[in-house]
C-alpha cells in the first residue's frame, strides 16, 4: 500500500543518516531553547502540567501553534498522552528533559502536548494515522505533522539514543525529518496526503447505506465472533496485540451480561462466568485496595499494567454487580462492592465527583506500590499470618530493570489467588490480613491521581453506582452518585446557553463537552430519575437529550463527536465501543430510556433515526458496537416482558413499514401492460423520492422477482425542508402511484407477479430504518 511505503520511506530517513554530527547540531539548535514561561502552566491538565518545566517550548493546542506553524513554514511534533501513562512519563523523564533534545525540538518544529483525555476528537484522529502508518498504537502518539496538520511520521516511545534492539534514537530523527523537509519538503508532503487519503479510507464504512435494526441478529452474530476469541484456558479474550497485552473489554462483557438476561445459549454465560472468575483472581484485580488495573500483560491475568482508571472501574462495577444478580456468587458480589469502595476510597472527590485516573508510577518505578516479597508479607503479618495468608494468596514475579525491585535476591511481585483457586471462602476469610498489608502499603509513596472530574466518565460512575446501589443494597452508592450529579450540574452545565462543559478541573469547569459527555452524563441523570422518582433529574437529562440532536445531530442521521471541529484535517467519527460506549451508543441509550415516558414519542424517533445511519456499521461488525446491541437487546427483552404480563402487542423499534401501506393493481393498455403500486403514506411522514436527494437516504424502488420492467415511473418529488437537511429533500408524501411498464406480452403466461419495495420513512425531525414491503398481485 501506498501509505505502507510512506512508513518504510520516515524510516529509511532516520537509518539512513550519519551517527555523527549530532554535537554541531545542538551546538547550532542551543539559540532555538526556550527562553519564554512555559505555556502549559495554565492547562488545567496534570498531564500538561507534568510537562511545564520542560526545556521544550510546548504549546497547546490551539490556534497559536498552528499559526506559528504556518507563518514559519515548520513541521509540527504533537504528543498525545494522559498522567497516568507509564511510557509517557518515560519519555519525559529521558526526551523532553533533556537540554540537548530540547534546543533541536525548539529550533526546527512546532512542538504541542495534547492530553488525550482533554480532546478525544484529536486522540481519535491520530490514534488512527498512527495505527494505519505504524500497524500499532499505543501512548504517547507521537506524530510529526505538516503545517495544514496532516500526519507523515508516527511512533510511540522513541530512546533518547539508538539502542540494543536497533531503534532509533530520538535525536536522530528529529535531524532526519529535519533534513528531509529542508531538502525534500514536496515528497514529504505527498505522504502525508497518501496519509490523509488511507484516513479517509479508514471511515468510509460510516457512509454505508441503512440497514433494518434487527437486535436479535445482531446479538448472535457478535456472541458467535467472540467465541471464536475467546480464551478457553485463561478467560477473556485473546489479545489481538503482538505483545500479549490482554484488556478486560467492558462492553463486551457487559454484552454478554445482555444474553444471559436475555435468556441467550451456554456459550454467553460461560464465556462470561470464566472471564469474570479469572479476573477476580488474577493479578489485575488489586486484591489488597480493591478495583482493578487497566490491562494485563499477559494471558493469565497475573500481570497488570498498574494504573487504574475510572472508566474501567466503573464499568465493572457494574458488571460484577450485575453478575451477581445473575448467579448470586458471592465471589462477584465481594468484587464488586470492594471496587465500589475502592473508587469512593481513592477516586472520589471530596464534594462529588470522581477522578480520572490512578498513575501506573511511584517512586518513579511502574507498579512499585503494590508489589511484595514473602519476607515483606511476614514483615507485616507475621510468621503464621503470613503462612495463611500465601496459603491462598501466590505471588507472581514482575520482569525488573531496577535493582530496587529486588530485595535479598528475590524480585518482587503481584499478589493473585492461587491456581488451582483455594476453597471459596477462604480469601473473604482473610478480610482482616488483607487490611493490614492495604495499611502497610498506603505507608508507601502512592501513584499520583489526575483530579479532572471529566463528564463522561462521572456519568459512567454515576450510572454504575446507581444499579450497584440498587442490586447490592447500598443506600450510600447512591447518594454518592446524587452528590457526583448535583455537584457537575451545577458546575458543568450552563442552563442559560444550553451547552456542557467537558471537564472540572479544581473547581473550575473548562473545554466544550464533547458527545458522550452529553450521552453519559445524560444516562447518569436518568438512571438517578429511576431510582429517586425526583422529576428534575429526568428533565436534566432530557435537556443533555435534546442538546446532543441539536449540537451533535449529522445530516445522515449519525451523530459526530464533536460540535465543532477545530481545523482538523478530517472530521474523527466513533469507531465501536472500546474501551467503554462510544458517544453514539450512548446517546441512543439515553434517548431510549427517555422514550419510555409518556412524552417520549420524539426520542423514539431520534433514536431510530441514529440506530438507522448506524445499522450498516452495526451489522457488519456487531462485536465492535457491544454497548449499542446491548442496549438493543435489552429494549427488546423489556418489550418480551411488558407483553408476557399485558398480553399487550411486544414494543419493537418501528421501521417504515409501520407508516406505509400499499396496493397493487394491473392494467393492460396498448401496446404495453403496466403494474401500478400505489403508497399511502401515513400523515406527518413522508417517503424518500426516486432518485433520493443525497447518496445516504434509501430512495423509494420497485423490485420485481424475474422480471426485468421496460420502464418504472417515479413521480416527482415535493421538495422538503427539515432542520437536519437544509439544502431540502425531494419526498413523495399522502397517495403516490408507481407504474412499472411491461413490453406486450413480457407477462403472459404467468398467474402472479412477487417483487418487493423499498421504503424509508421520515417525518420532519428523524428518518426511520429502512423497511422492504412485499408486493404481490394476481393476474387477470
Amino acid at each position: 500500500m501506498a501509505l505502507g511505503r510512506a512508513a518504510c520511506l520516515a524510516l529509511w530517513w532516520v537509518a539512513a543518516l550519519p551517527a555523527g554530527g549530532a554535537e554541531r547540531d545542538v551546538a547550532a539548535a542551543q539559540n532555538g531553547a526556550r527562553a519564554t514561561a512555559s505555556r502549559l502552566v495554565d492547562a488545567g491538565s496534570p498531564y500538561l502540567l507534568q510537562h511545564a518545566d520542560n526545556p521544550v517550548d510546548w504549546y497547546p493546542w490551539g490556534e497559536e501553534a498552528l499559526d506559528k506553524a504556518r507563518r514559519e513554514g515548520k513541521p509540527i511534533f504533537v504528543s498525545i498522552g494522559y498522567s497516568a501513562c507509564h511510557w509517557c512519563h518515560i519519555a519525559n523523564r529521558t526526551l523532553y528533559s533533556n537540554p540537548e533534545i530540547a534546543a533541536l525540538m525548539n529550533r526546527w518544529f512546532v512542538n504541542i502536548k495534547v492530553d488525550r483525555e482533554q480532546r478525544p476528537d484529536l486522540d481519535a484522529l491520530y490514534m488512527l494515522a498512527t495505527k494505519l502508518m505504524t500497524g500499532r498504537g499505543g501512548w504517547p502518539n507521537n506524530l510529526f505533522l505538516t503545517p495544514d496538520l496532516k500526519p507523515f511520521f508516527a511512533g510511540s516511545y522513541f530512546p533518547p539514543a539508538d539502542d540494543a534492539f536497533g531503534r532509533p534514537g530520538f535525536a536522530r530523527v528529529l535531524r532526519g525529518i529535519h533534513s528531509d523537509w529542508s531538502e525534500r519538503r514536496g515528497a514529504i508532503e505527498r505522504k502525508a496526503e497518501e496519509t490523509i487519503r488511507a484516513m479517509q479510507a479508514a471511515q468510509q464504512d460510516g457512509t454505508a447505506a441503512a440497514r433494518p435494526v434487527d437486535a436479535a441478529a445482531w446479538l448472535a452474530a457478535a456472541i458467535g465472533r467472540l467465541e471464536a476469541e475467546f480464551d478457553r484456558e485463561h478467560g477473556g479474550f485473546q489479545p489481538a496485540r503482538d505483545d500479549g497485552a490482554k484488556f478486560p473489554h467492558e462492553p463486551l462483557l457487559a454484552l454478554l451480561v445482555a444474553d444471559v438476561r436475555a435468556g441467550g445459549d451456554r456459550a454467553a454465560r460461560d464465556m462470561l462466568l470464566a472471564t469474570l472468575d479469572a479476573m477476580a483472581r488474577g493479578g489485575v484485580h488489586d486484591h489488597l485496595g480493591g478495583g482493578f488495573h487497566r490491562y494485563a500483560v499477559e494471558r493469565s491475568w497475573s500481570l497488570p499494567h498498574f494504573e487504574k482508571m475510572l472508566y474501567d472501574n466503573a464499568q465493572l462495577l457494574r458488571v460484577y454487580a450485575e453478575a451477581w444478580q445473575l448467579t448470586r456468587e458471592p465471589l462477584y458480589r465481594e468484587v464488586a462492592e470492594r471496587t465500589g469502595d475502592y473508587l469512593l476510597r481513592r477516586l472520589a472527590a471530596p464534594d462529588g465527583g470522581f477522578y480520572t485516573a490512578e498513575d501506573a508510577e511511584a517512586e518513579a518505578r511502574d507498579g512499585a506500590s503494590y508489589l511484595w516479597t514473602s519476607a515483606e508479607i511476614e514483615a507485616a503479618l507475621g510468621g503464621e499470618a503470613a503462612r495463611a495468608f500465601l496459603s491462598a494468596y501466590a505471588i507472581t514475579p514482575v520482569a525488573t530493570q531496577r535493582e530496587d525491585d529486588v530485595l535479598d535476591g528475590v524480585v518482587r511481585g503481584v499478589l493473585r489467588v492461587r491456581r488451582p483457586p483455594p476453597a471459596d471462602d477462604l480469601p473473604a476469610a482473610l478480610a482482616g490480613h488483607r487490611a493490614r498489608l492495604l495499611a502497610a502499603r498506603e505507608a508507601r509513596e502512592q501513584p499520583a491521581r489526575d483530579e479532572k472530574l471529566v463528564l463522561a466518565l462521572n456519568g459512567l460512575a454515576i450510572d454504575a453506582f446507581v444499579v450497584a446501589a440498587r442490586i447490592l443494597g447500598k443506600p450510600a452508592y447512591l447518594q454518592a452518585a446524587e452528590r457526583t450529579a448535583s455537584r457537575l450540574w451545577s458546575l458543568a452545565y450552563d442552563e442559560r446557553g444550553r451547552t456542557l462543559h467537558h471537564e472540572v478541573y479544581r473547581g473550575e469547569a473548562r473545554g466544550v463537552g464533547f458527545l458522550d459527555d452529553y450521552a453519559h452524563f445524560g444516562v447518569g441523570l436518568a438512571a438517578l430519575a429511576d431510582a429517586t422518582g425526583e422529576l428534575a433529574w429526568r428533565r436534566r437529562a432530557a435537556l443533555l437529550a435534546d442538546d446532543a440532536l441539536r449540537l451533535f445531530a449529522r445530516e445522515d442521521g449519525g451523530l459526530a463527536m464533536a460540535s465543532a471541529q477545530q481545523a482538523l484535517p478530517i472530521v474523527p467519527i466513533e469507531r465501536g465501543d472500546d474501551p467503554y460506549p462510544s458517544g453514539t451508543s450512548a446517546t441512543v441509550r439515553l434517548l431510549l430510556l427517555l422514550a419510555r415516558e409518556a412524552d417520549g414519542a420524539p426520542y423514539l424517533r431520534a433514536a431510530e433515526r441514529v440506530l438507522a445511519a448506524l445499522s450498516a456499521r452495526v451489522q457488519d461488525r456487531p462485536e465492535q458496537w457491544p454497548a449499542l446491541v446491548a442496549t438493543a437487546v435489552e429494549l427488546r427483552t423489556a418489550a418480551l416482558a411488558r407483553h408476557a404480563t399485558s398480553q399487550r402487542a411486544p414494543l419493537e423499534l418501528p421501521d417504515s413499514a409501520n407508516h406505509v401501506a400499499i396496493d397493487t393493481s394491473f392494467r393492460r393498455l396498448e401496446g404495453h401492460d403496466e403494474i401500478v403500486v400505489a403508497l399511502r403514506i401515513a400523515p406527518g411522514f413522508h417517503v424518500n423520492a426516486n432518485p433520493a436527494s443525497y447518496d445516504y437516504l434509501i430512495p423509494t424502488a420497485i423490485r420485481f422477482a424475474g422480471l426485468e420492467p421496460a420502464h418504472i415511473r417515479y413521480p416527482p418529488g415535493r421538495l422538503f425542508r427539515p432542520a437536519f437537511a437544509t439544502d431540502g429533500l425531494m419526498v413523495y408524501e399522502g397517495d403516490v402511484e408507481l407504474v412499472a411498464e411491461f413490453r406486450s406480452g413480457a407477462l403472459a403466461g404467468r398467474k402472479a407477479i412477487e417483487g418487493e419495495l423499498g421504503v424509508q420513512a421520515c417525518d420532519d425531525r428523524v428518518c426511520l430504518p429502512p423497511a422492504t414491503l412485499p408486493v404481490s398481485l394476481t393476474l387477470p
